[in-house]
């Protein structure tokens, strides 16, 4: 029997390795213009720290599994450790902001400004994950929900051995300690399992976004059902 599916997969295919076949001549090294694909939406007033964490785990998972299919390529792996931080430290932070919320409708005082200014000065993962698991520990959850789960705070703690300000993979040097100016974010080269590396980050990363930031979802959801329920027992 003729398979029609078969062929539409072909076609497909065939139009995808013609969109996405370089061009020798452009130095960009990116696939011809897509008429369906031209458009982007950014912004707006409901844009979060976790739409953004979403792009950066997301463009950090592109890159990854791009290194890992084609091999190693030396020029990634900083800004593939960079995207996944980066992405760690917003879900870290829309967590928090979350968390704050939650603490605020059980009726625990959490004062915005200083929330604000911890969240807008503070990238040391280390201090976003204790500021978290403070928030966590005075919600009402059981454990093991009251703080983050073994495997993520090992993650975490290690990537802030690597990257305590939020700087070592942003560039190639970095404000030494008092008195010593610019220095080498990496001064000794080295040889690094990177695939172990990549998963470690990405399960955190996606731990935090989907994990915790579902759980503070759910917590948030049963708030506001609570809530309308003893309103509409009032009337």
């Amino acid at each position: 029997m003729h398979d029609a599916s078969a062929d539409d997969r072909d076609s497909l295919a065939a139009d995808d390795a013609e969109a996405f076949a370089y061009d020798p001549d452009d130095p960009t090294r990116l696939p011809p213009r897509r008429a369906l694909w031209h458009i982007a939406v950014i912004g707006g007033p409901h844009e979060d720290d976790f739409d953004l964490a979403l792009g950066y785990a997301q463009a950090a998972d592109v890159l990854a599994t791009y290194w890992i299919g084609l091999g190693a390529n030396d020029a990634l792996p900083v800004p593939i450790y960079y995207n996944y931080r980066h992405a760690i430290e917003l879900a870290l932070k829309g967590n928090i902001r979350v968390a704050a919320g939650c603490l605020r409708r059980d009726g625990v005082t959490v004062p915005h400004e200083e929330l604000d200014k911890f969240l807008t000065t503070s990238h040391a993962v280390e201090h976003l994950a204790d500021r978290l698991n403070q928030y966590l520990g005075r919600l009402q959850l059981e454990a093991p929900n009251n703080r983050l789960d073994q495997t993520t705070q090992d993650t975490l703690d290690w990537l802030h051995q690597m990257d305590d300000k939020g700087q070592t993979f942003r560039y190639s040097r970095v404000k030494g300690d008092k008195g010593k100016g610019l220095v080498r974010a990496r001064p000794h080269q080295q040889n690094i399992d990177f695939d172990a590396d990549i998963r470690r980050l990405s399960a955190a990363a996606w731990m935090l976004y989907g994990g915790c930031g579902g759980l503070l979802d759910e917590y948030a959801e049963n708030q506001s059902d609570f809530y309308a329920e003893m309103q509409a027992a009032s009337y």
